[in-house]
């Protein structure tokens, strides 16, 4: 039977400064939300007391301080992410004071930052190295990325001054079909092209099944037995058109994808009627760039429909928006975690929101 503990390391410069004391009483719990512009968050009560390895009182500067929660199972430590205090709340009961703490991921810093006056980036500027000039703006020196080689087609300047930079950052990821931003374990910000999901891709497996053996290099993260499923289909569209008028352009560019796959119940076929999405896009390389950028709004929409949840122990290593190996009694099934909960307490369990992807997006 595996040993589960708690630390909340507070981190200053990117260093340990502190440990943060947890209340045995006080609830705590991990959040990720795929739909949500910062992925993931921290929310609990913590004791108002910051130690040192040797026990001495520090005092933290919650204005500057981030916060590092580590699951530790059978000894190994699992960092869960790093995490800005939003809001420090005190709290006082029978005379005990505690603090209530919400706090973001490094998201958070990249929203909060804001154009003071007019961003330029010059015609052939790589779009990573563009992106990676605001994250450095932001204070975000750990980036794990994917290179490219797709560059701006003309000069940069169409952004008003008081813009978010996530907003700047998240809308030139989509020019490349690059996931949005977001933040990983070790407060890494990744930088990756979107996917279709498949079972080539797969980085869990959730079981019910106590016979189920590893997937390869994967383990089984075992289910609790119970199930949850549901389908909302109403105006999911099938047909999808994106248009981008660049101004170095004569004409718009507009690009098409269908969703004619027979085992989608959003397809054409399926429903037989077309459900249409128009959606402007402010600026792309070339028409390749945005038939990618509407083909995975399209390959977006083979994986709507059926939306399951279930529940496991605690387990490291979800990220945003994993691809899954789901299988429950007769249910085998490759999902996206769209989003997971995690307690975070001896006995916890982590909840997960699937939603179920169709095989053969061919």
């Amino acid at each position: 039977m595996r040993t589960i503990d708690f630390e909340y390391r507070v981190l200053r410069n990117n260093a340990f400064y502190g440990l943060l004391q947890a209340p045995e009483k006080g609830s705590r719990s991990l959040r990720m939300d795929d739909g949500a512009e910062i992925k993931t968050s921290l929310s609990g009560t913590f004791s108002p007391v910051v130690l040192d390895v040797d026990g001495n009182r520090l005092e933290p500067d919650w204005l500057a301080d981030e916060i590092e929660p580590v699951l530790i199972i059978d000894g190994a430590e699992h960092p869960l992410g790093t995490f800005m205090p939003a809001t420090v709340d005190p709290e006082e009961e029978n005379g005990v004071a505690s603090i209530r703490i919400e706090a973001y991921d490094r998201c958070w810093r990249v929203k909060d930052t804001y154009t003071e006056s007019l961003l330029y980036f010059a015609a052939g500027t790589n779009y990573l190295t563009a992106i990676k000039q605001l994250l450095t703006a932001c204070g975000i020196i750990l980036v794990v990325e994917t290179r490219t080689d797709k560059t701006f087609a003309e000069a940069r300047e169409d952004w008003d001054i008081g813009t978010s930079y996530l907003e700047i950052v998240n809308g030139l990821l989509e020019e490349i079909s690059y996931n949005p931003l977001w933040f990983d374990s070790r407060g890494a910000a990744i930088l990756e092209p979107a996917s279709v999901p498949t079972a080539a891709n797969i980085e869990h497996i959730l079981s019910d099944q106590p016979d189920d053996l590893a997937h390869g290099a994967l383990p089984i993260v075992r289910m609790l037995p119970k199930i949850g499923r549901s389908t909302d289909i109403y105006q999911a569209p099938n047909v999808f058109v994106c248009v981008c008028s660049n101004a170095d352009k004569n004409a718009p560019l507009v690009a098409r994808a269908e969703n004619n796959n027979p085992q989608s119940p959003l397809s054409i076929i399926r429903r037989g009627r077309r459900i249409v999405s128009v959606e402007r896009v402010n600026n792309v390389e070339n028409l390749a760039a945005l038939q990618e950028i509407v083909n995975q709004k399209r390959n977006d929409s083979l994986i709507g429909a059926e939306t399951i949840s279930v529940s496991t122990a605690l387990q490291p290593g979800f990220g945003v928006a994993d691809v899954v190996g789901l299988r429950y009694g007769d249910l085998d099934a490759i999902c996206i975690e769209h989003a997971w909960t995690m307690d975070l307490k001896v006995g916890g369990v982590m909840d997960h929101e699937l939603e179920r992807v169709v095989v053969n997006i061919g």
